[in-house]
């Protein structure tokens, strides 16, 4: 069998020949239909190789473009609960403003004398002392306050001014041990001193009469015989009602009226004793 293309044929020969073939083929593929329908089934045949040879870079461009999605929702998954986040702290904010609103509420409309000059204070900061339970206001002598001065909850009497500063003020409690206030039963008017006794315990009652009538349950109010805390004002509610074995002396425990745990924002209150400082 004798070849197209002899070893010993010459290159450019073969070229023509090839060339001539190409010619040939282009022009029945052009005119006539059956070359038409062969080249259908051709690239018939031939998909399945383009698709596989198109395989790697449409695999690149799929995995390109999952990672790009994947890290747009990683990214609006973290912009979304950072935005979560916010929102959580301003709903927090606005119970918190709302609790604090609804204690100023309660605090501004206290059973007080609407006849006395009163302030609003807010606490800055509570003492840390086991063994001092006193209290720094941001209300000080530029405000017009004084030593002495009663302070005031919603509930009822919190202490008083100890030491005043140009624009703070500290307050002692009722429950410190060196505090005292005159009280009397408001069931019967007897009058008696409530001195403090840390506030994890109750006031104690002192200069009592053997036989005083005092039960448990009476409130004790502020008898005004000090001169500095005004009369009428709910210091606390007895407890309890003990007698001493050995001398048959009443020993009188009270809980005070204020909620000295939680103090937030308080009353300052100007009596008489406030007149006369604002005076001098």
């Amino acid at each position: 069998m004798k070849l197209l293309f002899s070893k010993r044929s010459p290159l450019s020969v073969q070229l023509f020949f090839a060339l001539l073939f190409a010619l040939i083929l282009i022009v029945l593929d052009v005119n006539y239909r059956p070359f038409k329908e062969i080249r259908f089934y051709l690239d018939t045949i031939v998909s399945p190789l383009y698709q596989i040879s198109n395989m790697p870079q449409t695999m690149s461009s799929q995995f390109h473009e999952m990672s790009k999605a994947r890290e747009d929702l990683i990214n609006e998954n973290a912009e979304l609960n950072k935005i979560l986040l916010q929102k959580k702290a301003d709903l927090l904010l606005l119970e918190h403003l709302r609790h604090e609103n609804n204690r100023l509420r309660e605090l501004l409309g206290s059973p007080l004398r609407h006849d006395e000059h009163k302030m609003a204070a807010q606490v800055l900061l509570a003492d840390k002392d086991p063994y001092v339970y006193q209290i720094v206001l941001n209300k000080g002598k530029s405000d017009g306050v004084y030593n002495g001065q009663p302070v005031v909850d919603e509930k009822g009497i919190v202490g008083q001014i100890y030491e005043t500063a140009q624009t703070t003020s500290r307050a002692i409690l009722v429950c410190d041990y060196q505090h005292a206030i005159p009280v009397q039963v408001l069931r019967n008017d007897i009058s008696m001193v409530a001195v403090g006794n840390g506030c994890s315990n109750d006031l104690t009652l002192d200069f009592l009469p053997n036989n005083v009538d005092i039960k448990v349950g009476d409130i004790l109010v502020t008898s005004g015989l000090d001169g500095r805390f005004p009369e009428g004002y709910p210091v606390a509610v007895v407890s309890s009602v003990k007698l001493n074995i050995n001398d048959s002396t009443p020993i009188i425990s009270a809980t005070p009226t204020a909620d000295l745990k939680r103090l937030r924002y308080l009353l300052l209150l100007w009596g008489d004793q406030g007149a006369k400082h604002e005076e001098s």
